[in-house]
């Protein structure tokens, strides 16, 4: 017979695991703290995209951690329920005096054998693995975001940049979304590695058609490698100002409509009629494996 009720068992147990809550309330704290700062210190015009990146940085991840940490809370209540309703109906099975007996005893133990810390080796080594593998996935995946929050400065520049300065060469800047990529035209691997790519049967910018741009979002993985060009399109909304500079002239479009489709969608590939530019990347994803069959589609008019 078991001499704890049940109900205070499970009780003491949710207790204890209780403290695993504070880490991801830490983490909420912390990066709400720095979007806020964001927010209030950066001029008005400079502040689309700020709700996406707290939604992105900030709330998914703080409820998928708070969801996990649930679920493990869950499953250690109804594991102590299970026990204690087996002892009460089974309690002369022998499994239960050596759980017993190995709890008095493990102050006890004999040092460990060789076997024993091979495996306490590989455990550990294994364990920093994951971890130190779940924190780089987490800051690539958050890096061009957390870019954005710290950088006020790199869009005022490309502000300037666009109204002042002369650019050389094909290129698409977007400045509240960190985007200054070179068109390149024809999509290939290659390419899409150096800029961004201008579909070759879609219109040229300003001749009366769909032009069509595609980029890559996010890239490969690795700290050390540069994010790509369109990582930070998913801050891009309605009224949002894309700039094209096309053989030696410069077109402004203002952003019309944002929509996200399948990866086999025609109407990515809309070549009707119309001036317009249409950018296309990968939808951003919480997905382990990064990629998606999904598209974000962005179509922009000119002005």
């Amino acid at each position: 017979m078991n001499d704890v009720p049940l109900y205070h068992r499970i009780l003491q147990r949710f207790v204890k695991s209780l403290k695993w809550y504070s880490y991801p309330l830490v983490y909420f704290v912390v990066t709400a703290v720095v979007c806020a700062y964001a927010w209030y210190t950066r001029p008005i015009q400079y502040r689309a995209g700020i709700e996406i990146v707290f939604k992105t940085i900030a709330l998914i991840p703080t409820l998928i951690w708070i969801g996990a940490t649930t679920l493990w809370i869950a499953a250690n209540i109804i594991i102590v329920a299970l026990t204690y309703s087996l002892k009460e109906r089974y309690p002369h099975l022998s499994i239960w005096n050596k759980m017993k007996g190995r709890a008095h005893s493990s102050d006890k133990r004999a040092p460990a054998n060789l076997r024993r810390r091979a495996l306490s080796v590989f455990f550990s080594v294994l364990g920093i693995f994951l971890i130190f593998g779940g924190i780089s996935l987490a800051i690539w995946i958050s890096r061009p975001y957390l870019t954005l929050l710290l950088s006020a400065s790199k869009i005022e520049a490309l502000e300037t940049k666009v109204k002042t300065a002369y650019v050389h060469g094909n290129r698409i800047i977007i400045p509240t979304a960190l985007v200054d990529a070179p068109i390149i035209e024809g999509v290939s691997a290659g390419n899409l590695a150096k800029g961004v790519c201008r579909i070759s049967q879609s219109a040229f910018p300003g001749k009366g058609g769909n032009c069509i741009i595609e980029g890559h979002n996010l890239a490969e993985f690795g700290w050390w490698k540069p994010q790509s060009f369109f990582s930070m399109l998913e801050v891009v909304r309605q009224g949002t100002l894309i700039y094209v500079f096309y053989q030696g002239r410069k077109y402004v479009y203002k952003v019309t409509e944002k929509t996200y489709k399948d990866v086999n969608d025609p109407a990515l590939y809309d070549m009707t009629p119309g001036d317009r530019l249409t950018l296309i990347t990968c939808v951003s994803t919480w997905s382990p494996t990064i990629y998606t069959n999904r598209r974000t589609l962005i179509v922009a008019h000119p002005l």
